[in-house]
């Protein structure tokens, strides 16, 4: 009989008390781990969602973030682990923090390192300002000593935020098995994390191909498009993705058409008709929160994917997603919906621009007489429209749209 390996061997012997996050030192992430490890549901559950806030709040990484997701890494490779796919749904936050801001354009990994050696080469001044700031508060003793050991903490992307990054990345070979467990959801949820490393795409794409083949599970071929569609190049996908824009199951043809825009994009070539119109479709989608894809948001991911093929849509296609603002499944994917539209309808215009209201084209005045009824049932401070308009060249009241609706503009 082969002994089973300790996936939480070596836990002893980090120095946490000296690694942070969110909420200072890291003594308390040893317990969680183990805590993940549990056969009660529920302590498993509020060690998760502890060891989610504080080491990947609100998608920021810190120094503790690349142990942990060492160790997640190999709990979720232990054969007796529980809750597989929620660690698999962890690992990608420590790899990539809030997986929507990745989506549709996939991991910008160069830019990130690049971010990062620069941080690095500001690790001095970075330590002085925190030296500045503990002599300021005070803080004395091992307190000090830990914030002066960890300048990175905060930042948007740094060494820390790369450690995690590439803690995650090592273990995708091995991570790659679970690609053919016999649980669809894992297959989904590992599908996906690969997507997140287009680094690895050449050992990774062969192995996303061959799922594509002989996968029967809406969820998981939804992840394996979506994830062929963030590494493959712009002919891969189009060979590979093509026949599934005629797949009986709406989320299927919706992960077709993603990967599709994708490879549109990238390669500056029109996405085709049936493309566009699975997406144009999939904005009103309701919410799937199983697929964990974009937190299962598929009209915001929709209007996004279109916002990347904008200058493939007609002027019919533009009045047609307008005319779906009322429709959309939640104001968080209105929102998307809504700048993929004025992306359209206005090209070029940004928030230095300045549209003239007195000559509108008609497709534009489409756009503001669908906007203005959702602007009055949104009438509050918190309304996210007037920013949306304005991102878009239009600083203008709504009465100001409302009368030059009613003069009407020119084309």
């Amino acid at each position: 009989m082969v002994a089973q390996v300790d996936p939480l061997a070596g836990l002893n012997e980090v120095e946490w008390e000296w690694l942070v996050h969110a909420y200072g030192a890291a003594k308390d992430v040893p317990a969680n781990l183990r805590a993940l490890r549990s056969r009660d549901a529920q302590v498993r559950h509020a060690a998760l969602i502890h060891l989610g806030s504080s080491v990947t709040h609100q998608g920021s990484r810190y120094s503790a973030s690349a142990p942990v997701a060492r160790f997640v890494a190999e709990l979720v490779l232990a054969p007796e682990t529980l809750d597989r796919e929620r660690l698999l749904d962890f690992l990608c936050a420590l790899a990539v923090g809030i997986d929507n801001d990745r989506l549709p354009t996939g991991v910008p990994i160069a830019e990130w390192r690049d971010e990062a050696a620069q941080v690095e080469a500001e690790r001095e001044a970075l330590i002085a300002g925190a030296t500045e700031w503990a002599d300021s508060e005070m803080k004395r003793g091992r307190e000090r000593e830990l914030w002066l050991r960890n300048p990175f903490s905060g930042l948007a992307t740094s060494p820390d935020t790369i450690a995690a990054y590439d803690a995650a990345r090592d273990a995708l070979p091995r991570l790659g098995r679970l690609l053919g467990s016999h649980r669809s959801v894992e297959r989904a949820r590992v599908a996906y994390l690969i997507g997140m490393f287009p680094e690895s795409a050449a050992r990774t794409v062969p192995l996303i191909a061959e799922r594509l083949d002989v996968e029967t599970d809406e969820h998981a071929l939804t992840a394996v498009l979506i994830a062929h569609g963030l590494l493959a190049g712009p002919s891969a996908t189009l060979a590979r993705a093509a026949r599934f824009l005629d797949d009986q199951r709406p989320l299927v043809r919706w992960g077709a058409a993603t990967a599709l825009a994708r490879a549109s994009a990238a390669d500056s070539r029109s996405p085709g008709r049936p493309t566009i119109d699975i997406l144009i479709e999939s904005t009103v989608h309701p919410d799937v929160p199983d697929l964990r894809i974009h937190d299962g948001w598929i009209g915001s991911y929709a209007a996004k994917s279109l916002a990347s093929i904008r200058h493939w849509l007609t002027a019919a296609d533009i009045r047609n997603l307008a005319d779906r603002l009322p429709l959309t499944a939640s104001s968080f994917n209105r929102d998307h919906l809504l700048d993929a539209i004025l992306s359209s309808a206005f090209p070029g215009a940004d928030h230095a621009a300045n549209i003239t209201l007195d000559r509108l084209k008609p497709v534009q005045q489409h756009v503001l007489g669908a906007v203005l009824p959702i602007w009055k049932s949104d009438d509050s401070w918190m309304s996210t429209i007037p920013g949306a308009l304005a991102r878009h060249g239009l600083t203008c009241s709504r009465s100001e749209i409302e009368a030059a609706l009613t003069t009407g503009g020119t084309a």
